[in-house]
């Protein structure tokens, strides 16, 4: 049941792209590099041996099982004060693909304190792409597999990725051979596990979560069910056939788990004794059994270096990040420290353990020094950490910044910008989130008067220094120096957040789907995987909307004991039927089609926007003509159709007029995409009554 339908997938991706393009040689020379990256895990969600962990680790107190990871941790090494580049998604991959801090990429800012009137709606405070976004990761900034290919390496991401949904943004345009899976967090689009339509909820429109081959649309909404098994299959065929074919690889597999909705395959549903993110997390351990077997089973397995992390903590609640004070979107140690595991046997000592200060953005210049790759010439924050790894060392940096909001331009003169620096065991705070120790006050800090943890005496932040102490005085010296060197190296650079959003840059792999699908959302390619059981229980209502409450020919169920079939190919989309001259005479008038909170007029969308629910593009030129049939063939007791925006929009409803009537001359304008064409203006509706096509 897991692996007819991941094959299936991989060929696809074959037929695409091919494994690699490297030539063969001693893969002895340049070691394989496995990047292991879990979404939204805390250092306490996994469990490792007791031996190697000082505190954390225990898999929520033994809630959690993580056989596969703890063998990990036992034949390799277990970080205590392993570090991200930030305290949420897109930001720290940036750092982890590119060595670099994302300030220095532009990306992380958020809309709603530096860039409010960017286009599209705004994404408030959050740091994120969405999956409208217009930027992405810059492409002048080097990612880690545009840097190993030419030394040769064949490249494989699979997973989550969030640095851009845009093709020009997306794995294979950013040096990987192969790509496949969700191209942002699994909450930013629509599923079975996530049945939530959005309305109000901008910019996260109610499109079908998609699941690439590449840059193809393979699913649509992605099955979460069965995708740990596609993953687990793609990167095991990947090693097996780089291996035979003595070809260095690298393999990004970034987990979709353990980010909400904390989806998993039926086989792990109530499993664990935490609960749903326990049973995602030991869903990510057997994806972890699948691809270490499978390294151990080649015989390039001692010339292999795998790396174990989280893009950031555990989001809100009482647990995923125990001892640690605070959670994911903070600057509290919650948001940046992750669990960090490295294994090579031979070269990493088994069942060691280091306290040395490293971060995800150490991976990029470690992996390329291994590779014998020179560096990018850029700033880097990372640095080469394998004297650690071979334990030929026991420190690593000297000092770790933490940004709350990494904008550029105001870096040096916004303490809620670069919010604290820990150098050595302490860690000096300028700017604090929420949730801090009793009788502290969140925000930024008085001059002066810094918050400063030993971090080795207080790993839970609990009791700030003594302003004046001896102690106190030297972390904020040392602290003060590390930022003030760091500010010297920002360079002001674009912002990628505040290049907003557009709705055209939807990834959709079913743009008519309103058509043949009218009950289910945008996008809908594979619309039977809309009713889907949640470890038992029905995920949505999409389908029963028929008069009796069964569930119509194209919604078939399934759930965890059945078997599910691979989807079948949609029908082609219906062909438009001949489409007469609308009459002058139907013309009813001119209307707003929205108004003020973005409230449509006619309610049904064929192609435009409002109150954030866009639909894609239909596959017909779009005219008075092709509106009125494509509204007609919707829902044949519809009255009315409009035309939105000089005709790029196409609406239809029983009503019109609510609010308000515009005057006659705003409708007589030209269409700006039909130019033979009179349609309504900006935010107006030229409405018609719609009449039957021949």
């Amino acid at each position: 049941a897991h692996c007819s339908m991941a094959r299936l997938l991989w060929m696809l991706a074959l037929m695409a792209v091919g494994v690699g393009t490297a030539t063969a040689r001693d893969v002895g020379e340049k070691p394989n590099i496995v990047v292991l990256f879990v979404d939204d895990m805390g250092i306490d969600q996994i469990q490792v041996p007791a031996e190697q962990r000082t505190y954390g680790y225990t898999g929520n107190k033994g809630t959690i099982k993580t056989p596969a990871i703890s063998r990990l941790a036992a034949e390799g090494m277990v970080f205590q004060t392993w570090y991200s580049g930030f305290h949420v998604c897109t930001p720290s991959r940036a750092a982890m693909m590119t060595g670099r801090l994302p300030v220095r990429s532009g990306i992380g800012s958020p809309n709603g304190i530096y860039a409010p009137n960017a286009p599209g709606p705004s994404q408030g405070n959050n740091n994120v792409f969405t999956a409208e976004s217009v930027g992405g990761l810059p492409l002048n900034e080097t990612t880690l597999a545009e840097a190993l290919k030419p030394a040769g390496y064949s490249t494989l991401c699979v997973g989550k990725w969030h640095l851009g949904q845009r093709e020009m943004f997306l794995p294979t345009s950013r040096g990987f051979d192969s790509y496949l899976g969700i191209p942002f967090s699994q909450d930013i689009g629509m599923s079975f596990w996530e049945p939530k339509n959005y309305e109000g909820s901008s910019p996260y429109q109610p499109v079908a979560l998609p699941l690439l081959a590449n840059v193809t649309v393979l699913e649509q909404p992605a099955n979460l069910f069965t995708i740990a098994s596609k993953y687990a299959t793609i990167t095991s065929d990947f090693i097996t056939t780089n291996v035979e074919s003595n070809t260095p690889y690298f393999v990004y597999y970034s987990f979709n788990h353990i980010h909400g909705p904390n989806s998993c395959g039926a086989e792990w549903c109530g499993q664990s004794a935490r609960g749903p993110i326990g049973d995602a997390t030991e869903e990510v351990d057997w994806m972890v059994e699948q691809v270490m077997d499978t390294i151990r089973s080649t015989a390039a397995h001692d010339n292999t270096l795998v790396f174990f992390t989280s893009d950031n903590g555990a989001p809100q609640r009482p647990d995923g990040n125990t001892p640690l004070r605070g959670f994911k979107a903070s600057v509290w140690e919650g948001g940046y420290r992750e669990p960090g595991l490295a294994w090579w046997p031979g070269k990493v000592k088994a069942g060691s353990a280091s306290d040395a200060l490293v971060a995800t953005y150490d991976i990029f210049p470690t992996v390329l020094a291994l590779a014998k790759v020179p560096l990018p010439d850029v700033t880097f924050d990372g640095m080469d950490i394998s004297p650690v790894l071979f334990g030929q060392s026991g420190t690593a940096h000297e000092c770790i910044i933490f940004y709350k909001y990494p904008h550029a331009a105001t870096t040096a003169t916004d303490a809620n910008n670069l919010a604290a620096v820990r150098c050595g065991s302490t860690k000096v705070y300028w700017y604090t989130d929420a949730n801090g120790p009793p009788g502290t006050t969140p925000g930024v800090q008085p001059v002066g008067k810094p918050m400063v943890f030993d971090l080795v005496k207080d790993p839970s932040e609990n009791t700030p220094l003594t302003p004046g102490s001896t102690e106190f005085t030297a972390a904020v010296a040392a602290a003060e120096k590390a930022r003030e060197a760091h500010i010297l190296t920002i360079k002001v650079v674009p912002d990628q957040n505040a290049l907003g959003n557009n709705p055209d840059f939807i990834i959709c792999g079913a743009p008519d789907s309103k058509i043949r699908f009218p009950r289910f959302p945008n996008c809908s390619m594979t619309p039977q995987f809309w009713n889907i059981s949640i470890c038992g229980s029905p995920a949505t209502k999409w389908c029963n909307e028929t008069s009796d409450g069964s569930c119509p020919a194209d919604c078939p169920r399934f759930g965890p004991g059945s078997k599910p079939s691979p989807a079948p190919p949609p029908p082609p989309g219906p062909p438009l039927p001949p489409t007469p001259p609308v009459p002058a005479a139907n013309a009813v008038g001119c209307f707003y089609d929205h108004k003020y909170g973005g409230e449509c007029d006619l309610s049904f969308i064929i192609q435009g926007h409002c109150k954030g629910k866009p639909s894609r593009k239909v596959p017909y030129a779009l005219t008075h003509e092709s509106c009125n049939t494509l509204c007609y063939l919707s829902n044949s007791s519809f009255k009315y159709f409009g035309i939105q925006d000089g005709g790029v929009g196409c609406f239809c409803g029983d009503s019109y007029g609510r609010f308000g009537a515009a005057r006659a001359s705003a409708c007589n304008v030209t269409c700006a995409s039909n130019t033979h064409e009179i349609c309504g203006g900006p935010n107006l509706n030229s409405v018609y009554r719609i009449m039957a096509p021949n």
